[in-house]
Order: structure tokens, then sequence, then C-alpha cells
């Protein structure tokens, strides 16, 4: 029993750490990305009129791994529906004819109140080589390349990936002005379901980082360089040390002769007065002969036994 309860232990401690593992490379992972590639669903309403089709697409929003603030960089966006299921064209799509995108990217910028600017041309993809039938498949749509300029002080930009157009350019000859594309349908982001549009976040770096290290680098420089050496000439001097009398030596000249009077309080130590042993030896003295004679007495004065 005991051992079957320490192995759950064992087993739920490193599930635990298997979890924990996976969050942090996930986390991780977040933390990288320059890109995000997501499947969205679209509502289309076709440019002609007529009812709404929603559809799939595959909507991936790739841009540079780092950025400088006040410098353009550059970002790509390619939609594409989703092959599961066809998604219709409206109208007959003639051979020689290409396909228009026009894309809606927005962009904020990080701190608050910084921006950051983007262009989205419209990209024109090739020429058809054969001509589509009305509701037969869409040809794929061209990728779009967008131009980002984020503010002096930003540190990070977010581009967001959101609505997009589909027109179609005529081909030459056909009686239609080609610079006049023909709508064929507007998409926008379904309101249903819990999709989100792709994001990509792009860090920036401050453009005065790289103009302060070279002119910190100058100075230094000149700095370094050392004056040119003088010629040094080097004295010796033998300096004799004098012997010093010393303070601790007295001469018997210099000393006291004799003790000065005053007892005590001047030092005068046995000159004073009689030595205190003798008052010691008297009191020694005087305390035998006292036990002494009190032996005699008490000797005396016991009864003598019959």
């Amino acid at each position: 029993m005991l051992k079957s309860k320490a192995r759950g232990r064992v087993a739920g401690r490193a599930a635990a750490a298997g979890v924990v593992s996976a969050g942090l490379l996930l986390g991780l992972g977040a933390l990288g990305a320059r890109a995000d590639t997501k499947t969205v669903t679209y509502s289309c309403t076709p440019g002609t009129g007529g009812t709404a089709v929603t559809h799939d697409f595959t909507v991936t929003l790739t841009a540079s791994t780092s950025a400088v603030s006040g410098t353009q960089y550059t970002a790509t966006l390619n939609i594409q529906p989703v092959t599961t299921s066809a998604f219709p064209a409206p109208v007959q799509i003639a051979s020689g004819a290409a396909i228009e995108l026009q894309p809606t990217v927005s962009a904020s910028a990080l701190p608050a109140g910084m921006t950051a600017g983007v262009s989205t041309p419209s990209p024109t993809g090739t020429a058809l080589t054969a001509s589509v039938a009305a509701q037969g498949p869409m040809p794929s749509l061209p990728t779009a390349t967008l131009t980002v300029t984020p503010a002096t002080g930003a540190t990070s930009v977010v581009l967001t990936a959101k609505d997009f157009k589909i027109s179609m350019v005529a081909p030459a000859g056909t009686g239609t002005t080609t610079t006049t594309p023909t709508a064929l349908y507007n998409c926008v982001v379904a309101t249903t379901g819990s999709t989100l549009p792709a994001v990509a976040t792009i860090p920036v770096t401050s453009a005065s980082a790289s103009p302060s290290a070279s002119a910190s680098a100058s100075p230094s420089a000149s700095a370094s360089v050392s004056p040119t050496p003088r010629n040094t000439r080097t004295v010796y001097e033998t300096v004799f040390a004098s012997p010093t009398p010393s303070k601790t030596k007295k001469t018997r000249s210099a000393q006291v002769e004799n003790t000065p009077g005053g007892g005590a309080a001047t030092g005068g130590g046995g000159d004073a007065g009689p030595d205190a042993r003798l008052f010691v030896l008297t009191g020694v003295a005087l305390m035998l002969a006292a036990g002494g004679g009190g032996l005699v007495l008490r000797t005396r004065r016991r009864p003598v036994r019959q």
C-alpha cells in the first residue's frame, strides 16, 4: 500500500514538471514570435451584389525580426482560401485577367501614445492562362508587401491583419480599362465564432543608439594617446644617521639624591618613619602572649580529680 502511494506521488510530480516545462516552451515561443499564421473565417459579399459567402482563409503575417524607430521596414501578408471547400468566383474571369488584393492592416505602437505608419499597397497577381467560369474555384491571391515606419521612441509595433477586398483587372483588348479593377468580393472578419485575426509583434530599437556609440569611441581613442616621454636623471645621495641620545637613560647627576619630605603623598617610602613590619611582629607577639596566658589560667582553675 505504501509503495503504491509513493509511486502515485512520483507520477504526480513528474506530470506537474512536464506541464511546467511545456508552459515555459510555449511562453518563450510566443515572446520570440515575429510572424503569425491563423485560419480566419471571413464573410465575403460579392461586388456585383447577392448573398454573402462565409469561407475560411489562411492568413500569414510575417514581419522583420527587428526595426529601428523612424526607419521604414517591410512586412508581408498572404491570404489564401482554405481548399477544403471551394471559394467560388462571383463572375466569369477571362483568360489574361489578373487578381488584385486590397488588404487592410492596422499598426499600433508601444508605449502608449506612440504611432506607427503603415502603407498597404494593392498587389496584382500574374495574368491567368485560362479562364475561370462563374461559381468556379477562385484563383490564388497575390502576396501583399507592407511598409511600416515606427515613430521615434517606440519600443514595439503590433501589426493586425483585418478585412480585405478582391478585384479583377481585365486583360487588354476586351473593351474594359485595365486601370479600373472590377470588384469581386468585399471580405470582413466574421462575427460568429471565436476567430481572431493574425497578429505580428516587432521589437523596435532606438535610432540614437548607433551615433552615441560612435561618438563615445572617438574621445576614448584620443584620450588613450600618451605624451612623448622625457629623459630623466637619477641622483643617488648617501645619508648617515647621527646617534640620538636615549630619552630613557638618565645620568646619576640628573637623578634626585634625597627623598623629598611628605611621606606617602610624595612617595617617600622608608625614610618617612618606622617600617610597617615592626608593627606586624609586635601584634603577633601580643597574640601569642595572650594565648599562652589564657592556657595557663585555665590549667590552674581545672579541679583535681581524686
